[in-house]
């Protein structure tokens, strides 16, 4: 067994001629929840999008489940086993939640499966089993997101990215969403999140990375990384 799922090695990416990225590393092993944190414009969005494909770095490489997956399309890289949740709770408004969720296992074409799939989102997701017939659109901002949340999980991925889960939600289901990654975990899923979030994605990670101006510049276990005191001034309030 691989004792590293994804490794992104000295990663460096940007938009044009602008560097966003300077050589990045972050890894993520298989039953890991791995959350990166920092300031606005610290390249975490931009990690996300050189993982999946949507952004090819100028150095660099990004492993996946063994495999070079540098540079490779989206529609290439997600049927390997990797989940993309942007942030924005992008839903298909008009249709079901049902619908939502079925899209969500386009490239998988055993229709036991897809039930699987299903089944398992339920179970993390009693509310959507629910409101199966109900139009995303008419859902509240929370309830969207974990319609969001679950197409991702269509697929039964081997690692989930989530960028920024917790964004514009109201308290209540800002713990919601928590809860579920810490259940997602407990399932069996890797994680990797983005999050703005900081204190509380670092009280549920196993481990985080803090990106600032495009670099690493700390990285440790949750629980160290929230009781280190410079990481409190810098980024946690403290």
């Amino acid at each position: 067994m691989i004792s590293t799922l994804l490794r992104a090695e000295a990663i460096t990416a940007g938009y044009g001629k602008m560097a966003i990225l300077h050589e990045v590393s972050l890894v993520v092993s298989p039953g890991e929840m791995v959350t990166v944190i920092g300031p606005n414009g610290a390249g975490k969005s931009t990690a996300f999008k050189v993982i999946v494909g949507f952004l090819r770095p100028t150095s660099g490489r990004v492993i996946f489940d063994g495999e070079d997956i540098t540079g490779l399309r989206p529609d290439q890289v997600l049927p390997r086993g990797l989940a993309y949740v942007p942030q924005g709770r992008i839903v298909l408004p008009q249709m079901t939640v049902l619908e939502n969720l079925e899209m969500g296992a386009y490239i998988e074409r055993s229709q036991p499966k897809i039930r699987e799939a299903l089944d398992r989102v339920f179970t993390l997701f009693p509310i959507l089993a629910e409101r199966q017939t109900q139009k995303a659109g008419t859902m509240s901002g929370g309830e969207q997101q974990m319609v969001a949340i679950a197409r991702g999980l269509m697929t039964i991925p081997k690692l989930v990215l989530l960028d920024e889960p917790s964004l514009g939600l109201s308290p209540k289901f800002v713990a919601l969403i928590f809860d579920k990654l810490v259940e997602m975990k407990r399932s069996g899923y890797t994680l990797m999140v983005v999050e703005q979030n900081a204190a509380r994605a670092l009280a549920v990670a196993d481990r985080g990375y803090v990106l600032e101006l495009g670099r690493n510049r700390f990285e440790g276990t949750g629980p160290s990384l929230l009781a280190d005191p410079e990481v409190k001034r810098l980024y946690l309030g403290g």
